[in-house]
């Protein structure tokens, strides 16, 4: 197709909606629920800034994982081990991806599995750890099955619905323009909050999202104009990474109403059910409950899915959700997730919170890879329009890598 000066016009693309809702759905689980009102209830609305630079990296992040998706029709362990292919680096690299994402996933995994049966238990007054073996047969036999397709969506809905209540009670007990002009413009990091800041990070960039966007963004963009292909990317990244990131926030000041500023101590997850309560009367419990449940069911199908697309690209192995080695793998999570759950998970909200904490320490190796394979791409292919946002995605990183130092340095003293 030619313009009226005879030069070649690119046909529009009709607008597609890429994977950031469902990276967005994957981040918001039990973890940014409970992560966030812990924060809130702790340290007030000091902590708004971790939510902000969070939700910038994830957007970064994850808009870069995305455009090698679009540029390369692979996803981002297949491009890892192109990258690598003629490398003696190789085999130390993809067992070093495999652990971080098998280590992080099965860490993640633990806290999604707890956070669900938190979530349902306080509905039920049950068993937890009847509840985690059932948690953990279910979602066992649905990747075994190939049903999570359709399930994933009735929880995404789930979410959805929780997300806005979380809205709506945010507005409510909004506090002061000014706490919350200092919260975010005037960032408190010290050693008290620190394992709260990087598990607020944990929770919001996840290692895995950047496998399930790059190989997300290929699908969806297949055989698209690049260009219009990255930008309609951008604006599907941005939009919903920051839709996140304002759910988040509002779970945080919901938080610090309900319980920074009365002076309430918070010892349970039970009483992050009165943040509701100002958008939906008495049922905000019940709500609050299954919503806990939905997030983290959902959160506990993806995973283990996100981590076999991962381990099958790095390996080049079949990455079909219905071969025999994706599925082992993915169960591999389950199992592993769930059985650190069913011994360790007595106090979930710390479990769920160690499990963001060590996300965050683990997620500067993934990044480092996607930060060298997108740089090693556009010097093959000579794209230069990502360069300014790899530098971005670098100081991320670095910051992200220095308050895991400082974290493990605290340890050892």
């Amino acid at each position: 197709m030619a313009g009226s000066d005879g030069t070649a016009v690119k046909p529009r693309v009709r607008f597609r909606l890429g994977p950031g809702l469902l990276v967005t759905a994957a981040f918001i689980g039990p973890g940014t629920v409970i992560t966030a009102s812990r924060a809130g209830a702790q340290f007030g609305c000091d902590l708004l800034w971790t939510i902000v630079f969070a939700s910038f990296g994830t957007i970064v992040l994850q808009s870069l994982a995305a455009r090698l998706g679009i540029l390369s029709g692979a996803g981002l362990g297949e491009s890892i081990r192109q990258s690598l292919s003629q490398s003696r680096w190789l085999r130390p690299a993809i067992v070093l991806v495999i652990a971080a994402i098998g280590v992080g996933n099965a860490a993640y995994q633990t806290g999604n599995l707890t956070g669900a049966a938190a979530g349902i238990t306080s509905v039920t007054h049950g068993d937890a750890v009847v509840w985690l073996a059932i948690l953990i047969v279910l979602t066992s036999g649905v990747i075994w099955l190939g049903r999570y397709k359709v399930l994933h969506r009735v929880l995404v809905a789930w979410v959805i619905l929780l997300s806005g209540s979380f809205l709506i009670a945010g507005v409510i007990s909004m506090p002061p323009a000014t706490q919350i002009l200092r919260g975010v413009f005037l960032p408190r990091l010290n050693a008290e909050n620190l394992t709260i800041v990087i598990a607020l990070i944990g929770t919001t960039i996840v290692p895995y999202n950047l496998f399930l966007h790059a190989s997300g963004a290929a699908a969806t963009w297949r055989g698209a104009d690049p260009d219009q292909a990255m930008t309609q990317s951008d604006w599907d990244t941005g939009l919903s990474v920051a839709l996140g990131g304002l759910v988040t926030a509002s779970i945080l000041v919901t938080a610090s109403t309900a319980f920074h500023q009365t002076g309430t101590p918070w010892t349970s997850i039970d009483q992050i059910a009165q943040q509701l309560e100002p958008a939906l009367g008495r049922g905000g419990g019940i709500a609050f409950a299954l919503g806990l449940f939905a997030a983290g069911l959902t959160s506990a199908v993806t995973a283990p899915i996100a981590t076999a697309y991962a381990i099958c690209g790095s390996l080049q192995w079949d990455a079909d959700p219905s071969s025999r080695r994706f599925r082992v793998i993915a169960l591999g999570v389950v199992f592993v997730g769930g059985l650190v759950a069913i011994w360790f998970g007595k106090s979930p909200a710390l479990t769920i919170q160690f499990a963001q904490v060590a996300n965050g320490l683990l997620l500067p190796i993934v990044a480092c890879f996607l930060l060298w394979v997108v740089a090693r791409q556009g010097r093959t292919t000579g794209e230069t329009a990502g360069r300014g946002r790899q530098g971005l995605a670098l100081f991320v990183v670095i910051g992200v890598a220095l308050l895991g130092l400082w974290r493990i340095v605290g340890v050892f003293r």
